[in-house]
């Protein structure tokens, strides 16, 4: 690693002349280190070469001198650095004798900061470079070892300031550390204590802990002892004497040594409490409860006088006593914060310096709410006709107002907070450090919530408010007599159902109230959206042959950096390098190259002279078509239309190559499908598929696979030393159409494989799709570097293409399993890397210590305290690529192995996987990339603007030219060095870039209406919404495909949590950590790269509870208490209403339906008993009558509001279409979807979400959901389905139709369709959408399924206990009866078994008669094939064929259909006769029971 020549080679831009720190000097400094802190050997040679990555990346564009001093100011010393920060927040020497004084006069407290400032910028601009790479190289080292530690950056921080306060002491002939010292004195203990919080020994094996997130001490707890100076202080060593030794006691250049001896149990405490709470949305969401709850309650008392006062008997309302009740809006707004406060204490230590504040923010409200309540309590009960009544009522009214106003506006962290306590100040800095949005985007985010909320409180007003009085007023005001009093309840319910019914009104008013915002919302959202896209150039407003003619002009402005006279033969080599690219991949024939590329003028002596455009850049030609370009609505089309479109956008500036910053692609990988195997895809998936995975896939792509099978002919042809044009019998190239190869050698049936797994979520689609940049590269320079090919032999110029694309550009996959893979798995893995020998793999190896060698053994048991002897395995986090050597057991030999603390997985997994290998990763960005997404080369062509939008364009010196020049930027220096450590200034530096988001195309569109809906929520999540949310501030981290600052986001906690359940949606994490502090989060519109999504129910429905149970966990999660309490009210509402607030609306759509229905029997129960014609008064002054009239109109208009929020989820895809593809395309999209019942699918998808919520939030068990990525074409069983969705959906639509049935038989207007399409979707869709599920034949087997799982005692049971009894006893006392040897449990367990026995029957009930609806459909004449159509959207003759059985298997089909159809219709007829043979029964005694009910009432 330390070999000087190949180094040279490796860092070309450092090994010039007058570098800061010549190579040899930086590998002595890693040497000493190595050699005085004991950092291991492989750690040293990984962070040397990731250090000198990052100042050679940056010495391309810079001198090498401000490469140095600007990477020292991102990770040390400048104004955004990470360590700055937190020197300053927890470090500073501002002590508690000074805090009084700072509190008392903020002015002096600036002054001494301002002064602080200077000395710390005096002190950077002292160091010499040395110093400087010193101090990187120690931290980078401290990180790259730091395993499980670099979850908490200020822990970090922390042992770097120690470590280097130690140099102080350090002499050459100081005595060397201990080998591994680093990670067994250091890491390690901490390790110990952060595993210790989930999981605990048992018989030598590591068991996970009961245990909630309340009750566990995490990262961030951990992290956050290092925020303050205090906490930092009490750190104490471990002593056997009762004498308390602090470490603020010792010398600070000793304090690293004692490291090994703080008493870490007794630092660490909660410093947020995770709680399973409602209280949660309360705390971290008031403003939103204050604005909508408050304003709700302005609207109602202002139009409904009669609430609060009899007109009738008391004559018309005094002024004042409405003016007082209407003023109350602002106690409701108080009565909120003060909810929420008093939640906060639930979720904050008690000695957090944050009570005090709470404390005091509660006496304020609690004054003023005593205020409010004093008025309205004068006013209603002593005087409301007076002068003074009516000032105090103002007075009331205007406090109320301006209180709303406050409460909503101001984020709930920063009320009443007086004076600044330096621990406030350190919270801020790491949870409040918002970056500023600057001009139009700020005006853009203020604009878009007031055309939200004008538009919301004006249509509520008039549509909703209004309308709603006279309903509620017909219903408040009814006075039931009459009634025949009820033996045992009298008549109190008669009386009491008109107030019931009120209530029940209000509260679906409400509901309305709230869901009313969220369509007001996606309306603006998208409104805004296609505006901006309009204004980047992203639409069809140009037509396709204008799009194109325009193309070759803009490529050569953007995407090329070749001078003028080259202007057209660069143009020509990339577009016909993009055209053979897809030739190659099978999207193109041979007849449409001859419309798309560039060609060659021959003369009249044979050579070329000039270069003829292809047609499709010709605007004059009139026999051009779409059809003549490429296949219709196909891939190649697609693929090209947006890349002509794209370059019509801005589009930054590209670097150019040189110049380039080095990037890594970084994949983390599981148990993902690297290369799919022949078996896979010409066998049958098992006994339930009815077709294979390639004549699947030769259905979807079918003019791909006749390319693939005419080049494949030809290969064949070739090394058969055949003709093409000899003679062919057709039936010898059946094979060839049938399995794609004739030959069986490998390399005919590799190509077949590859072809397949080209075109299926594989990891080999994604890492040869993301290759593409290393091709990219080369084809760039080539073209930018035409005198290349005269100093160099060919093979000299593309070794020297190659190693540049290397030296700029890496691939990295955490492949995590890769040591334990199966022979199959490495033979694919082995693949991959003899087709991409540049492709990196890092992975974790577990190494059994008595397979270490004896000096290894004991390095690795030294370390660890007396009592905590741990004997279990060893971890690495090992690196290898394609040029490793293989060992004897057929894996590569790493060449770098570094071992860990401990196994590095303590958490779900994934972020797991990618922390440990995050430290291979090079250069200054990262782009994150899952193992199912796909990239394009000529999306690749344009990565060098990506990196662009990291940095300003001024920052960058050009040529005359316009390009980027380093030996320009070496001699001519814009910025002067030492600004990088200026603090502060007439003008602040600009907000680092964090995460530049791209576009994701989902390649699984269009494959069944399934992946169609699928792919247009994550097509206008991915694109329409987060173009919109990183204008105004509110876009996160989604994990794909985004750009990463990596040295931003590696100092702040890495790019993802890791937490086990509560970081269960890991990426998530990154983007709150990086918007909190201080990171700006931006999204290109001109890049996009391809993503597959979930194509089956099941699997979709394992994703959407993935995403549900997830966000159950962000509610509970200190990321949205800070964010959601001290974000601006505009950032705040785009966070909530893009984020939790989708969920909420799920929650409440199905919430307001239910309701909805209890308060529509309430009123058909009074409709039926009074009947709303021929009302007259009897003698007695008695109604005998109700007109509930407008009653029903409001609920015609509640049914209608419920429809709208439903249907206007469908409005930003086809916006999105329309913009993009055309009203025709859009048209048709949204016609297939609803055609294939997708609505049905939607209703079924929104209580999915809200149902995982909601468990999530009541019960936890959050956890990883492997959804699987296959084509959905198995059938699943009617058990499965059942079983499945039973708790989640299929128990709640049966209850809900049960109170529709009777609300239909008492009130019926035809709005109510709307319901039974909605229950009929919460029962009927896991069947509906399940493949081939109307065959009769299936269906009977079906039954003997069902039949067989209640035989078997697998009836769904839905019981939340703990679980204090293994072993299966509690059913075993069930039936033998022996309940004693349960012992305190018995009687509990009993009940329980009772109740479980009650599920049994709603199960057994229940399936019979979905079974029952279902069984009439199996009858319609050709349903199957009607049903596959809907589902997979094949035309008739691109159908799956029939299953194709064996006799034997056939007749035994036979036999158990013949056997339980018999038994199938007879349980028909039982159930049947359960309803009709009592009706027929009874029907004398039902009319006397009739006249009974009327003369009830």
């Amino acid at each position: 690693m330390f070999n000087t020549t190949s180094n040279h080679q490796r860092y070309p831009n450092w090994h010039v002349d007058h570098v800061p720190v010549p190579l040899t000097q930086a590998a002595l400094i890693f040497q000493y280190f190595e050699h005085h802190y004991g950092f291991q050997h492989d750690n040293v040679c990984n962070i040397f070469d990731h250090l000198l990555t990052l100042l050679d990346s940056r010495a391309a564009r810079m001198t090498p001198a401000k490469a140095l001093r600007s990477l020292h100011a991102d990770y040390i010393g400048g104004e955004h650095a990470n360590y700055r920060i937190w020197y300053f927040a927890a470090q500073l020497d501002l002590d508690t004798n000074r805090s009084s004084h700072l509190r008392s006069n903020a002015s002096a407290a600036d002054q001494l900061m301002n002064q602080a400032n200077k000395d710390w910028q005096a002190l950077m601009v002292s160091m010499s470079d040395q110093q400087r790479l010193e101090q990187l190289a120690l931290y980078l080292l401290i990180w790259g070892e730091a395993a499980t530690l670099r979850y908490m950056p200020e822990l970090l921080c922390f042992l770097f300031r120690l470590a280097n306060d130690r140099r102080d002491i350090l002499r050459p002939y100081s005595p060397p550390a201990p080998p591994n010292a680093f990670l067994d004195h250091i890491v390690t203990p901490l390790y110990h204590f952060a595993r210790g919080q989930t999981y605990h020994l048992v018989h030598g094996q590591y068991i996970r802990r009961e245990r909630d997130h309340n009750k566990i001490i995490g990262y961030d707890d951990m992290n956050q002892l290092f925020w303050d100076r205090r906490a930092i202080a009490k750190l104490k060593l471990r002593s056997e004497s009762s004498l308390s030794i602090f470490l603020k006691d010792i010398p600070s250049a000793e304090r690293y040594d004692k490291l090994p001896v703080i008493d870490w149990d007794a630092a660490f405490h909660k410093t947020f409490y995770e709680t399973r709470s409602w209280l949660h949305l309360f705390t971290n969401f008031s403003r939103f409860w204050v604005l909508h709850l408050a304003t709700f309650w302005y609207y109602m008392t202002a139009n409904m006088n009669f609430l609060y006062y009899d007109a009738r008997l008391k004559g018309k309302s005094p002024l004042p006593l409405k003016l007082s009740v209407v003023g109350l809006g602002g106690l409701v707004a108080i009565a909120v914060i003060i909810i929420a406060t008093l939640a906060e204490f639930k979720y904050l230590p008690r000695h957090s310096p944050v009570s005090k504040i709470l404390s005091t923010r509660l006496a304020i409200l609690s004054f003023l709410a005593a205020l409010h309540a004093g008025a309205s309590f004068y006013i209603i009960y002593y005087d409301n006709h007076s002068l003074l009544a009516l000032i105090i009522s103002c007075c009331q009214l205007g406090l109320g107002a301006i209180v709303t106003l406050v409460l909503a506006i101001v984020p709930s962290g920063h009320l009443f907070r007086f004076g600044r306590h330096h621990r406030h100040l350190a919270t801020q800095a790491f949870t409040a450090h918002f970056s500023q949005l600057q001009g139009d985007d700020r005006f853009m985010s203020v604009l878009l919530w007031l055309c939200v909320f004008v538009c919301k409180f004006l249509e509520t007003y008039f549509f909703q408010a209004l309308s709603f009085s006279e309903a509620v007023e017909t219903m408040a005001t009814a006075r039931l007599h009459g009634c025949r009093p009820d033996p045992w309840m009298k008549d109190w319910l008669c009386v009491l159902m008109p107030k019931i019914s009120t209530i029940l009104m209000f509260m679906v008013e409400l509901l309305l109230f709230f869901l009313d915002t969220y369509l007001w919302y996606v309306i603006w959202n998208t409104v805004f959206s296609v505006s901006q896209a309009m204004r980047l150039g992203i639409s069809i407003m140009t037509s396709w042959r204008t799009m194109f003619a325009r193309l070759p002009e803009h490529m050569y402005e953007k995407i090329t950096t070749a001078a003028d006279p080259l202007k057209k033969m660069a143009c020509s080599q990339l577009w016909n390098a993009i055209i053979i690219s897809m030739y190659r991949e099978h999207l193109l024939s041979i007849n449409n190259l001859q419309w798309l590329m560039y060609k060659g003028n021959p003369d009249q002596r044979g050579s070329t002279r000039g270069l003829s455009a292809p047609a499709i850049f010709d605007l004059n030609n009139k026999d051009i078509t779409k059809e003549s370009c490429f296949p219709t609505n196909s891939e190649a089309e697609r693929r090209l239309s947006f890349f002509a479109q794209s370059l019509a956008s801005e589009v930054p500036a590209p670097y150019s190559v040189p110049d380039l910053p080095t990037f890594t692609v970084f994949t983390p990988h599981y148990a993902e499908k690297m290369l799919l195997s022949l078996r896979e895809i010409i066998r049958e998936e098992d006994s339930t598929t009815r077709v294979t995975l390639l004549e699947y896939l030769k259905r979807l792509h079918h003019a791909e696979w006749l390319h693939f099978v005419k080049d494949t002919k030809f290969l064949a042809e070739e090394e058969e030393d055949h003709p093409a044009s000899g003679y062919k019998h057709d039936k010898d190239d059946l094979p060839f159409y049938c399995i794609g190869f004739k030959s069986s050698a490998p390399e005919y049936t590799l190509r077949t494989r590859v072809w397949a797994s080209l075109r299926a979520q594989t990891l080999y689609r994604t890492v040869s799709g993301f290759m593409n940049y290393a091709r990219a590269l080369k084809i760039l320079h080539r073209i930018e570097h035409p005198e290349l090919s005269e100093m160099d032999q060919p093979q000299d110029t593309e070794a020297r293409l190659d190693r540049l694309a290397h030296h700029k550009f890496r691939f990295l996959v955490a492949m995590q399993r890769y040591a334990r893979f199966t022979d199959e798995e490495n033979d694919n893995c082995e693949y991959l890397l003899s087709e991409f020998p540049h492709l990196e793999i890092a992975y974790i190896e577990e190494v059994a210590q008595s397979s270490l060698k004896a000096s290894q053994r004991r390095q690795v048991d030294a370390h660890l305290n007396p009592g905590t002897i741990d004997n279990g395995p060893v971890f690495f986090s090992c690196l290898i690529d394609g040029s490793c050597a293989k060992l004897p057991n057929g894996r590569r030999k790493p060449k770098c192995r570094i071992r860990l603390p401990g196994n590095p997985i303590l958490g779900d997994g994934k972020s797991d996987n990618q922390n440990h290998a995050i430290i291979f990763a090079r250069g200054e960005y990262l782009q994150l990339v899952d193992a199912n997404q796909d990239n394009y080369l000529e999306e690749a062509l344009k990565i060098r603007s990506i990196f662009r939008e990291f940095e300003p364009e001024d920052s960058m010196p050009k040529d005359a030219d316009g390009s980027s020049s380093s030996l320009h930027a070496r001699t001519h220096d814009l910025i002067d060095d030492y600004a990088m450590y200026a603090l502060s200034g007439p003008k602040p530096s600009a907000a680092p870039v964090a995460i530049v988001g791209a576009r994701e195309y989902i390649f699984s569109e269009n494959i069944g209406v399934l992946g169609d809906i699928a792919a247009g929520k994550e097509q206008t999540f991915g694109t329409l919404t987060q173009r919109i949310m990183a204008k105004i501030g509110g876009r996160l981290h989604y994990g794909h495909p985004d750009f990463l600052n990596a040295v931003f986001m590696t100092s702040r906690g890495g790019v993802s949590k890791a937490q086990r359940g509560l970081h269960l949606n890991e990426d998530i994490y990154a983007g709150m950590n990086a918007l909190s502090r201080g990171g700006r989060i931006k999204h290109s519109e001109y890049l996009q790269c391809g993503k597959g999504r979930d194509l089956g129910f099941c699997s979709i429905l394992n994703f959407t509870t993935k995403i549900g149970t997830g966000t159950g966990e962000q509610l509970l999660s200190r990321e949205y208490y800070y964010l959601g309490t001290q974000l601006p009210l505009d950032r705040f509402l785009t966070f909530y209403y893009a984020h939790p607030g989708f969920h909420m609306n799920n929650i409440m759509i199905i919430f307001s339906i239910q309701l909805f229905l209890f308060c529509m029997t309430a009123v058909g129960t009074i409709a039926l008993a009074f009947p709303s014609t021929n009302c007259v008064l009897s003698l007695t002054n008695t109604v005998t009558c109700l007109d509930v009239s407008p009653v029903y109109d409001w609920l015609r208009r509640s049914i209608l509001s419920i429809f709208m929020v439903f249907f206007i989820s469908f409005l930003p895809l086809f916006l999105q279409e329309l913009t993009e593809k055309g009203t025709a395309r859009s048209v048709l999209r949204l016609v297939k979807q609803f055609v294939s019942l997708s609505p049905l699918f939607e209703v079924f998808v929104t209580q999915i979400y809200a149902n995982a919520v909601l468990s999530n939030l009541s019960f936890g068990g959050a956890r990883y959901i492997a959804t699987g990525r296959g084509f959905a074409t198995s059938r699943l069983s009617f058990v499965q389905l059942y079983a499945r969705f039973a708790n989640a959906s299929l128990y709640f639509g049966a209850r809900t139709m049960f109170i529709l049935l009777f609300v239909s038989l008492m009130v019926w207007f035809p709005h109510l369709i709307y319901f039974w399409a909605t229950v009929a979707s919460l029962v009927f869709s896991p069947f509906i959408f399940n493949p081939h599920q109307f065959v009769l034949s299936e269906f009977i087997l079906d039954y003997r399924r069902f039949l067989c799982w209640f035989i078997h005692g697998n009836a769904f049971v839905a019981i939340f206990i703990t679980r204090e009894l293994p072993n299966d006893d509690c059913n075993r006392a069930w039936w033998n009866g022996r309940w004693k040897k349960l012992g305190r449990y018995a009687l509990r367990e009993y009940v329980v078994k009772i109740m479980e026995m009650s599920v049994f029957t709603t199960d057994f009930v229940l399936g019979h008669l979905i079974l029952f609806v279902l069984f009439p459909v199996t009858w319609i004449p050709f349903i199957d094939r009607l049903h596959s159509i809907i589902l997979f959207w094949l035309r008739p003759s691109k159908q799956i064929r029939p299953s194709i059985l064996s006799t034997k298997q056939q007749q035994e089909r036979t036999r158990m259909v013949l056997l339980f159809g018999p038994l199938f219709v007879f349980m028909f007829l039982l159930f049947a006769s359960c309803v009709f043979v009592p009706l027929h029964f009874f029907k004398p005694r039902l009319a006397t029971y009739a006249f009974t009910f009327d003369r009830y009432f």
